[in-house]
């Protein structure tokens, strides 16, 4: 793969994070400008939802684009991908009702799952499996820089216009100026597809040696569920910290961005030392995988007992030490199934990751009303019994297969 190919490559993962992260705090403003929302349980209530609905077009079709891109190529649908990605973002932007702003939601849920399994899968076909687990990473810092800048430059454009004025008379500016930069970097990058940047090589069905697809979800369901798993903790993290952080924690507002903060600070570093360094490959594998989720699992724990910023601060970087190592190893690892880097199962490696997410928020807003901060154990145990039931600590497959130059082995060996 040229460099030109993955710059490309990762500016679609950079743009599809940047339009989700400049969204996020702009919804409370967006919403009070819409008919029918007038309470603030109202407000709370459509935010979520409207996330939500987002996840859901992600879910239903990512595996569905993942399955097309086998057939016809990922050049022209992430051309589609990334155009309707930004189509979306501007029309939620000026959406004027809330049925209008769900199905703009929901557009760029789909466009989103034509975009993500073309990368993966793109990354997946490189032969190197040094290489191929370094870009890897590198694709997963351009995401988190996106989640970075895409708040920041909502938060700048909503600082600046409330210096002007009242920003409730300047909602479309509000929320337009940000969408529109994310979706002129969207067109920026299809661009650049479009003239021959990254070539066409996901395209995989062709060949008849490829697994039918229900080979390839009883081969990989260990790696499916596993990305289910990693999204599902780091989802009711993301969830019940910004409710524990005022009551259990007594921490502001500023304090709590803060935390989140730290906790991509720590990715980024995580994960560019996984870049900067050629060693995925070699522990992409069992003592590791289970580590990580371990990792996770204990920041979650912690971050529960945490009676401290310092307290909460170190269960916050454990979190994301974990979540940033996962994530990559875990596509990596679905690169070495049978039927190689293919879009059907790539594509429900997203989906899986977004089902995860999406239910991991619904579960931690339940059992913080429920449990308060003790629900976090319970997503930590969730993780611990998960991991064991994917089967680690498990034994290192993954490492002979990068000794072994070309050879696939199967998911499921990998996690044994």
């Amino acid at each position: 793969m040229t460099r030109r190919a993955f710059c490309l490559l990762a500016g679609a993962n950079f743009v599809i994070a940047l339009g989700y992260g400049a969204i996020l705090p702009l919804l409370p403003t967006m919403l009070g400008d819409v008919a029918g929302v007038a309470t603030p349980t109202a407000v709370a209530w459509h935010t979520g939802a409207l996330l939500g609905s987002y996840m859901l077009g992600l879910f239903v079709t990512a595996p569905l684009w993942g399955a097309v891109s086998d057939r016809i190529g990922g050049h022209r649908l992430l051309l589609f991908g990334l155009c309707g990605y930004a189509v979306a973002l501007v029309a939620f932007a000026m959406a004027g009702s809330l049925a209008s702003a769900y199905g703009c939601r929901i557009l760029a849920g789909v466009a989103g799952g034509a975009v993500l399994p073309v990368v993966t899968t793109s990354i997946g076909k490189v032969p190197d499996p040094r290489v191929r687990a370094r870009l890897f990473a590198g694709a997963s810092i351009a995401t988190l820089l996106g989640l970075l800048a895409g708040p920041a430059a909502s938060g700048f454009v909503y600082a600046a216009m409330e210096r002007m004025g009242d920003v409730s008379e300047m909602t479309l500016a509000v929320v337009g100026l940000p969408l529109a930069t994310a979706a002129g970097c969207a067109l920026a990058v299809a661009m650049g597809v479009a003239l021959g940047g990254i070539g066409d090589p996901a395209v995989g069905s062709a060949d008849p040696k490829l697994r039918p697809p229900r080979i390839v979800w009883r081969q990989a369901s260990p790696v499916l569920f596993a990305s289910f798993l990693v999204l599902f903790g780091l989802g009711a993290f993301e969830a019940m910290l910004p409710v524990l952080a005022p009551t259990a924690l007594s921490l502001d507002p500023p304090t709590l961005g803060a935390l989140l903060a730290l906790c991509m600070v720590v990715m980024l570093a995580v994960q560019s030392g996984l870049f900067l360094a050629p060693i995925l490959h070699r522990v992409a594998h069992g003592p590791f995988l289970a580590a990580g989720f371990l990792v996770l699992a204990a920041g979650i724990a912690f971050l529960g007992q945490a009676g401290s910023l310092a307290g909460a601060a170190l269960a916050v970087a454990l979190i994301g030490a974990g979540g940033a190592f996962l994530q990559p190893a875990i596509a990596y690892l679905a690169t070495l199934n049978d039927a190689g880097a293919s879009g059907t199962l790539l594509g429900a490696l997203t989906g899986a990751g977004s089902l995860g997410q999406g239910l991991g928020s619904l579960a931690g807003g339940a059992l913080f009303a429920a449990l308060n901060a003790n629900g976090l154990w319970v997503i930590a145990a969730a993780l611990v019994g998960g991991a064991a039931w994917i089967g680690m600590p498990v034994r290192a497959n993954a490492a002979r297969v990068s000794r072994n130059k070309g050879r696939k082995e199967n998911v499921r060996e990998t996690f044994r």
